[in-house]
């Protein structure tokens, strides 16, 4: 896995607590999908309907969240956001439209903007956790595998990730009538005008699937809490997966006493 990857994953996953970055950003992925995890990226494997007799005919029952939302961040430190008005000046001499730019004072920097995010899931994630134990039992399931039970979706998306010291990237509203662009509206198209030392982009993209809910079957640790509430002990949802699915440690006599639950903690 690229280190582009591993750093963006990681960024997402320190933000989102309980969401897992979709790498490649738009990439196919689909409720009901179910793969291993490399560190904090979403390893594909199948998916339930296709694979599992169990799971065909509408057994997974999806929803999708009324409200749509804006999600943002930067790396701490060395990222700087300047909205430019409407004919206040140039960036960089390229436009006098509303403008947006993006400083970066070191490398590995993220600035992460996601507008109009819309989130489905699958509604009836204990029934899918019963089957899943059912499965388990005849050996067609592994402890490790874990489950898209939720994802998000983005009206439209930029991200930027620095390649070195001074890096820099700036877009403009594409409609002269924009006095001033608001990063919270999807609305707004933008495009891109200039880029320096800039790794990986994402410019200005409608409808990509950003984000993912995962859930998997799990020891009943006494510091598990049960249900799809995330954890709160400080260890990394790595360090406790490898715990609860290495061979050697058994703390359940069938997979019947196992928790289908969120990934992720606090």
């Amino acid at each position: 896995m690229s280190s582009v990857a591993n750093l963006y994953a990681n960024e997402i996953k320190k933000q989102f607590k309980v969401l897992y970055a979709n790498w490649e950003p738009g990439g196919p992925v689909s409720l009901g999908d179910y793969g291993i995890m490399a560190g904090n990226i979403f390893i594909p494997k199948g998916n339930l309907t296709n694979d599992f007799d169990e799971f065909k005919g509408g057994v997974i029952e999806i929803t999708q969240d009324p409200q749509k939302d804006h999600k943002e961040f930067t790396s701490e430190g060395g990222v700087d956001i300047n909205l430019v008005a409407k004919g206040s000046g140039t960036i960089q001499g390229v436009s006098a439209k509303a403008a947006l730019e993006i400083t970066f004072s070191h490398k590995d920097a993220i600035f992460f903007n996601a507008a109009g995010c819309s989130t489905t899931r699958i509604s009836n994630k204990t029934e899918i956790g019963t089957l899943l134990k059912k499965i388990m039992k005849d050996g067609r399931w592994s402890k490790e595998y874990c489950v898209v039970t939720d994802l998000v979706s983005s009206g439209q998306t930029i991200i930027a990730i620095s390649a070195g010291n001074n890096a820099g990237i700036s877009f403009g509203a594409e409609s002269p009538g924009i006095e001033n662009i608001n990063l919270a509206d999807a609305t707004v198209k933008l495009s891109l005008t200039t880029q320096r030392s800039i790794g990986y982009k994402i410019e200005a993209l409608e409808g990509l699937t950003l984000l993912l809910g995962l859930c998997k079957l799990k020891n009943p640790f006494i510091w598990w809490g049960g249900g799809f509430n995330p954890r709160t002990l400080r260890m990394t949802t790595s360090m406790i997966d490898k715990i609860e699915d290495a061979p050697g440690i058994v703390t359940e006599q069938s997979p019947d006493e196992l928790i289908f639950g969120q990934l992720g903690k606090e």
